[in-house]
């Protein structure tokens, strides 16, 4: 009975970690920073414990078994910590993949309007291409100037890796650049 409420409660930590990474994964950045900060926390303490388990095991004092439970439960928050950034990290790959297949979609379609009307369009034409995906929609744009067209979002995690956050894909180069 003991070992299946160690699976449980390690199962719950981590299930935890996969949660706040769905729920925080807009503040991605904040939330990296933190994670490696507290990892440098648990990662000794589960090998301080770990190793104080064993020893307390090995010499059959009662102090093991409170020991074991904190091992599982620094181990499991490491795995936690871990699963969280991923997650975090996989919903926004997804994202960001969205918006440039959404994009790539556009990209003829607003050139064929183009050639028959002689100019991009001023609004995005929904009933051609469909609603832009959740980057696009809530956090990005797009704008025309008639001869040329950009789309552009803002992402946090493209903020941490040094850029200003800001993704440009403009119709001049017909790529997609760092907005700084």
């Amino acid at each position: 009975m003991v070992g299946y409420f160690k699976v449980i409660l390690s199962t719950s930590i981590v299930s935890v970690g996969a949660i706040l990474g769905i729920g925080f994964q807009y503040d991605l950045f904040f939330i990296y920073w933190w994670t490696s900060c507290v990892l440098t926390v648990f990662v000794p303490l589960t090998l301080l414990t770990g190793f104080a388990a064993l020893n307390m095991v090995l010499a059959k004092r009662r102090v093991g078994k409170i020991l074991g439970y904190g091992l599982v439960v620094s181990g499991s928050c490491v795995v936690s910590l871990v699963v969280f950034e991923m997650t975090g990290s996989w919903i926004d790959r997804w994202k960001v993949e969205a918006v440039v297949s959404y994009v790539a979609h556009a990209v003829p379609v607003l050139d064929q309007v183009k050639q028959k009307e002689g100019s991009y369009p001023a609004k995005l034409p929904i009933d051609l291409l469909g609603e832009p995906p959740e980057l696009l929609r809530y956090y990005g744009s797009y704008a025309s100037a008639g001869s040329t067209f950009r789309f552009e979002y803002e992402n946090e995690p493209a903020g941490w890796a040094g850029g200003g956050g800001s993704i440009v894909f403009d119709s001049e180069v017909r790529t997609w650049i760092d907005g700084q």
